[in-house]
């Protein structure tokens, strides 16, 4: 196995799951699938370093639809299409702000990549 660092300061995970049981869900609407590639093509036309990723359950489904941005521990809930300049702004910030891709809370006994 090969660890390396990752290439993206922002990493942004937008859940898009749906429950066959149909108990709620992000996915029960097309907001976080819509949100991801609007945004997507903002970020790359704006030429900020983040990369989208549509996943699978991120874990609160009762205060979806989620978006988790990582690594800087943000938890986006219960978004919806009005916000997405709102979460542009938010994305633009973290990037003006110079995140490094380093954990906030790094194991010091971790082996340098």
């Amino acid at each position: 196995m090969k660890t390396t660092k990752t290439p993206h300061p922002i990493h942004m995970f937008f859940c898009t799951n749906t429950r066959e049981d149909k108990s709620q869900s992000c996915g029960d609407d097309e907001t976080t699938t819509l949100l991801a590639a609007q945004l997507k093509e903002r970020f790359k036309k704006a030429g900020l370093p983040v990369r989208i990723t549509r996943t699978g359950c991120l874990g609160p489904c009762a205060q979806g639809p989620n978006i988790m941005i990582f690594p800087q521990q943000i938890w986006l809930q219960k978004v919806h299409m009005q916000d997405l300049e709102e979460i542009e702004k938010q994305v633009e910030a973290l990037a003006a702000a110079g995140y490094s891709v380093q954990p906030a809370n790094r194991d010091p006994e971790a082996t340098e990549v």
